[in-house]
């Protein structure tokens, strides 16, 4: 008996699936339901070639603006504030000299200063003497050169 009892559930198996089988295909070849057709949208049409260039350079612009304005401003916020605000101090030249290292003149009521700054901070102050035209002034004309005479061309070196 055991035998036909293994028999019967094999044939039960197989009934299952074929009835599985049936209704599963009877389904898939029936076709979609009534008013559930489906039907492809429509391409979008061409992107304008002039309308992207136009974004592309205003875009372009506004960045490079954008970089401008950053730029002046981190320049503004790197002066030192006390030359801003002090009338009798003012630097009135700047000159990097690499990197790190620059060379100021600073104008301190009515002396110059010379001032070097480094990546460690400030180097040197020098107190710079008056004009040159100031110098000048108090200098005697040199003496006059006796012209200098000309080699001739007969005569051998």
């Amino acid at each position: 008996m055991d035998g036909n009892q293994h028999n019967m559930n094999s044939l039960r198996m197989v009934v299952s699936v074929l009835l599985l089988l049936g209704t599963a295909a009877s389904v898939a070849f029936a076709g979609p339901p009534a008013g559930l057709e489906y039907s492809p949208p429509q391409a979008p049409p061409p992107p304008d070639g002039a309308g992207l260039l136009a974004r592309l350079v205003t875009i372009t612009l506004g960045l490079l603006a954008l970089c401008g304005v950053v730029l002046w401003c981190a320049r503004r916020v790197a002066q030192p504030r006390a030359l801003k605000r002090s009338p009798r101090l003012r630097r009135t030249a700047s000159l990097p000299l690499d990197r790190r290292s620059s060379l100021h003149l600073i104008a301190a009521d009515e002396y110059t200063i010379a001032v070097t700054t480094d990546a460690t901070g400030l180097r040197s102050m020098v107190l710079l003497s008056e004009t040159f035209d100031d110098v000048l002034a108090g200098v005697s004309p040199p003496p006059e050169q006796p012209e200098a005479v000309p080699p001739a061309s007969g005569l051998p070196r």
